[in-house]
């Protein structure tokens, strides 16, 4: 048996509560299973996971990372300044 992480969710009313357990049953599923399937999915859309291999989901959070930094553009450090600050922590 794997061990499994546990989340807790505060939600805002409960009928929202309510939505959840109807949609999971309407699909067969717990609203454990449910709520951690949309979250595993939004996850995905957003970039932070692609598949459940982790090798995998390195290459796309250091993929949405360099985006990123093509977004925000240069930091104004050179890579060799930056090696410096890390190895003096």
């Amino acid at each position: 048996m794997t061990k499994k992480a546990r989340l807790g969710l505060y939600l805002e009313d409960e009928e929202i509560k309510r939505q959840i357990k109807v949609a999971a049953a309407k699909r067969g599923m717990t609203a454990t299973d449910y709520c951690a399937r949309a979250i595993e999915e939004r996850l995905m859309r957003d970039g932070e996971r692609s598949t459940k291999n982790q090798a995998q989901d390195k290459v796309a959070l250091l993929s949405r990372m360099d985006k990123l930094r093509q977004e925000i553009g240069p930091i104004g450090m050179s890579t060799a300044e930056l090696v410096e600050q890390g190895r003096r922590r």
